[in-house]
């Protein structure tokens, strides 16, 4: 029984040598001489790049007056004594968005300052991104007889929000 498992792998195996022979799988017999190509190859030298010389902080040149704040004070001088002489809520906000009957609805998560007034004053400084350019201003009220002011302003560094 042995004898014969042996002469199964020995056969399967003398099989498998003879089936993978190599070749092209042309039918050709005579394929003797190798095939050269006709193209020469030309290489070129390699340039090595020119050398960039490595920049540092001390290489920055900056103009002595250049103001490098990214954030500028802007003074406000608010009276809404004209619409009443009790207490209000006196907001600014940077983002807002406009709803279907044209009102501007502050995102509360732009809000800059909400502060109170008993006397109908706000005159206090705003901390402003360089980068903002307008602001909402509103004024709610708490008598409920009076309307929410809403009012938009284009700001400027070199100016005061007056209202009204």
């Amino acid at each position: 029984m042995k004898i014969l498992h042996i002469t199964v792998a020995i056969s399967i195996l003398a099989l498998g040598l003879t089936a993978c022979g190599g070749g092209d799988g042309d039918n050709s017999t005579n394929n003797t001489a190798a095939e050269t190509p006709n193209e020469s190859v030309v290489t070129t030298p390699t340039i090595p790049a020119p050398a960039i010389a490595e920049k540092t902080m001390q290489d920055i040149i900056v103009d002595k007056n250049y103001d490098f704040s990214t954030s500028y004070t802007l003074p406000t001088n608010i009276d809404i004594t004209q619409h009443t002489d009790k207490r209000a809520f006196i907001g600014f906000y940077t983002d807002w968005s406009t709803n279907a009957a044209g009102d501007k609805i502050p995102n509360p998560a732009s809000q800059l300052v909400l502060q109170t007034t008993d006397d109908g004053v706000f005159n206090n400084d705003l901390q402003i991104g360089k980068h903002q350019s307008q602001l909402l201003f509103v004024v709610l009220f708490t008598d409920s007889q009076l309307s929410t002011i809403t009012k938009l302003y284009d700001i400027t560094p070199e100016q005061t929000l007056n209202y009204p």
